[in-house]
């Protein structure tokens, strides 16, 4: 009797120091500012410099009163909240929802502008990051998408006071987009593959033809022809770069393309691995 009175005290002792210790871990709910406490608490957090912080405030606003005086108003500041914070996926995604929910807002251009903004330091920010990456693997869809968002604020509301800024932006985007076209399209040449770096550099003379690489697409696009043995085409586009361009540097003193040579670590041609090198 004498030990089972014991695994019973025991067994109690730790039930109650399970049922204790499980109080203790309870998160302690925090008590509900007034509303507009919470909006000046963020409106402070801005002053200082602390964007986190006012995120914090304006979502625990929008989540406590999502009806109240300053709702709205919390929504919209907190896409330039996360924009600070450099949370650029959570600024984007805000600026959307609040486009939906609000689409005839009195300073709605203000959103779109964010929105594309938010997109185009995002692309900034995976720019940076893979700087030495192979050519063919960087992903320039974040500035492509940053380009049609800047555009669709343009073609929306023209008069808008952050239009000259998203032109200015436009002109550095697609200078940006045409040059890493064009850098895919040498990788290609250096893997013997013309087709391809044909396809880049028509990417640049179709869609950004107000870039400042049309000269050098247009040489690659004459070097891609020769080497598929397009002739006409290549004649065709050698001419177009002629006339527009006849000091260009890819044009030797008759007017004939300079074909660069190719690089010591290109890869092999087709014939190359057919005949495993005895007629190289």
């Amino acid at each position: 009797m004498g030990l089972r009175k014991s695994l019973l005290q025991l067994s109690g002792f730790v039930g109650i120091s399970l049922l204790l210790g499980a109080c203790s871990n309870t998160p302690v709910q925090e008590p509900d500012l007034p509303e507009r406490e919470y909006y000046q608490n963020a409106q402070e957090a801005f002053d200082q410099g602390r964007p986190l912080v006012a995120v914090k405030n304006l979502k625990d606003l929008d989540s406590r009163y999502p009806f109240g005086e300053f709702s709205q108003r919390a929504e919209l500041e907190l896409i330039y909240a996360y924009f600070l914070a450099s949370d650029y996926i959570s600024a984007h995604a805000n600026a959307e929802r609040f486009i939906k929910k609000y689409p005839d807002f009195e300073t709605i251009d203000y959103v779109f502008y964010y929105r594309a903004l938010s997109t185009y330091k995002g692309g900034q920010t995976l720019s940076a990051r893979f700087l030495n990456q192979d050519p063919s693997q960087r992903d320039t869809s974040e500035f492509v998408k940053a380009f049609r968002e800047f555009a669709d604020l343009l073609k929306r509301y023209p008069e808008s006071e952050y239009a000259n800024d998203a032109k200015a932006r436009m002109i550095y985007l697609r200078n940006t987009i045409a040059k890493h076209e064009l850098q895919v399209a040498k990788y290609y040449f250096k893997r013997n593959a013309p087709l391809a770096a044909l396809h880049r550099s028509q990417t640049v003379l179709n869609q950004y033809p107000s870039s400042d690489s049309i000269e050098e697409a247009l040489a690659i696009s004459v070097q891609a022809y020769i080497e598929l043995e397009q002739e006409e085409l290549a004649d065709r586009n050698l001419a177009i770069l002629v006339e527009n361009y006849p000091s260009s540097v890819h044009l030797d003193e008759n007017g004939q393309l300079i074909i660069p040579a190719r690089p010591k670590d290109a890869d092999p041609d087709f014939w190359y691995w057919v005949t495993l090198g005895w007629m190289d």
